[in-house]
């Protein structure tokens, strides 16, 4: 602390909860500890208890993952013993083990029930430590992946109030009822066979019921009903399918199913925008009519002219208004699962060859393909000269500055027109310069 110590060799540098670096606080600090990290020589030790976080993802990169698992049961309750036999405390070894089993095989947590039952003797006596073992569990963060477990489980149901099954909801009460919906068919009941189809039917009845809270929570933002959704999308199933898992937990497809709707919703806007002056249809008439003439249209001639009907290809793209791009989201919305994708029978070598052909061609164009080019720089003063309005009318006049019509991009492109404007933007600063005097 003072300074006046040598510092040895033997050293080392500890870093601990560094996935808590957050907030404006600690902005930058992973970035700057992988930077240490690079240049230092001393070796740096970092600890983390959440090692899925997203902001370990950039560091692990930089360190040796070195795991550590939970400690088993037996391996505590020895070295419990053995500080229970030097601090003189009497318990017996099997409420030991159901102590170390409700502090969720915490060391720490162990060690500060011992001090408290230390310090009174009278509670000291094993029917009263099973009961303080019972009531002093350790809560516990659970994933999606054990709640929707214990959802299911009959031996948990055992010793779960309805409470109980209901916290198991609000670990995460957005995913939470996918992950019921997505796994419940995968439960078997412990119930007889021929109450099986029963019990399922009236699980699916509750997640319907579940499904039509949801959506008036979301409309009307009435969050006190997450209780009742909590009844009907997790307890109810769970209590009418109680019996174990048959398989792996799945995760809810349905979130995968619902990106996938919004990029295909997404796609069919574009192409309805461009084609809007070639076709009478709407959004629906793109997916279900549309699409998979047009697909035709552009891919077939490549495949049977192969690079004879890239011209072909090309006019067809002009008549629709449609971007290269669009080809791929053509593509995209008419392919059917198990379907075969036309676009892998046209070749390299022609793909190529109209990419370069489409290109070539400056075509005009009813939108903006992109972002709308920005304005030229105008000078701070409003007393431009002859030159520059001249300039700046051949400017306007030339179709290459027009935003409606598609050119050939060039890396060379934005160096002249960056040093035009400044000089002509220099050129009106001593015009005025000159008027003032």
């Amino acid at each position: 602390v003072t300074g006046k110590q040598a510092v040895t060799k033997k050293h080392v540098l500890v870093m601990d909860e560094v996935d808590g670096m957050a907030g404006n606080e600690d902005r930058g600090g992973l970035q700057e500890l992988i930077g240490l990290i690079k240049s230092s020589s001393v070796p740096i030790i970092c600890m983390c208890n959440d090692r899925q976080s997203q902001k370990m993802r950039s560091l692990v990169n930089y360190c040796y993952d070195l795991r550590f698992n939970r400690p088993r049961v037996d391996q505590i309750k020895s070295a419990m013993l053995s500080i229970c036999f030097k601090e003189g405390i009497k318990i017996p070894p099997d409420v030991l083990s159901q102590l170390i089993v409700s502090a969720n095989q915490d060391v720490r947590q162990t060690l500060n029930l011992l001090s408290m039952w230390a310090i009174d003797p009278s509670r000291a006596d094993p029917d009263s430590l099973r009961k303080d073992a019972q009531t002093t569990k350790k809560d516990i963060k659970l994933g999606p992946f054990e709640a929707i477990r214990k959802v299911f489980s009959a031996e948990d149901h055992k010793t779960m109030s309805i409470n109980d099954k209901s916290d198991l909801f609000f670990y995460d009460y957005s995913l939470a009822p996918l992950f019921v919906q997505e796994n419940y068919l995968h439960v078997a009941p412990h119930c007889p066979k021929n109450e099986v189809l029963q019990r399922i039917s009236e699980a699916a009845d509750s997640i319907s019921l579940g499904d039509l809270v949801d959506a008036r929570i979301r409309r009307n933002q009435a969050w006190s009903l997450l209780p009742m959704q909590a009844m009907y999308s997790s307890v109810i199933p769970g209590n009418r399918m109680s019996g174990h898992m048959t398989g792996q937990i799945q995760f809810p497809g349905w979130l995968g199913k619902n990106s996938r709707g919004t990029k295909m919703k997404r796609l069919c806007q574009e192409i309805h925008a461009h084609t809007r002056l070639s076709t009478s249809g709407s959004k629906s008439s793109i997916y279900l009519d549309y699409s998979t003439h047009l697909r035709n249209a552009i891919l077939n001639p490549l495949v049977k002219d192969k690079l004879d009907g890239v011209d072909k290809s090309l006019e067809v793209l002009e008549s629709y208004h449609l971007l290269r791009e669009d080809l791929d989201s053509l593509v995209e919305l008419s392919l059917w699962p198990g379907q075969t994708n036309p676009a892998d029978l046209v070749e390299p070598r022609v793909k190529a060859a109209m990419t370069r052909s489409y290109n070539k061609k400056a075509t005009a164009l009813p939108y903006a393909p992109g972002a709308v080019k920005k304005g030229r720089a105008k000078a701070d003063d409003e007393f431009g000269d002859d030159d520059q309005e001249e300039e700046e009318e051949n400017n306007d006049s030339d179709p290459e500055n027009d935003a409606l019509i598609k050119k050939k991009k060039s890396k060379d492109t934005e160096k002249p027109t960056t040093s035009k404007g400044k000089a002509s933007t220099s050129k009106a600063s001593t015009s005025k310069k000159k008027k003032e005097k």
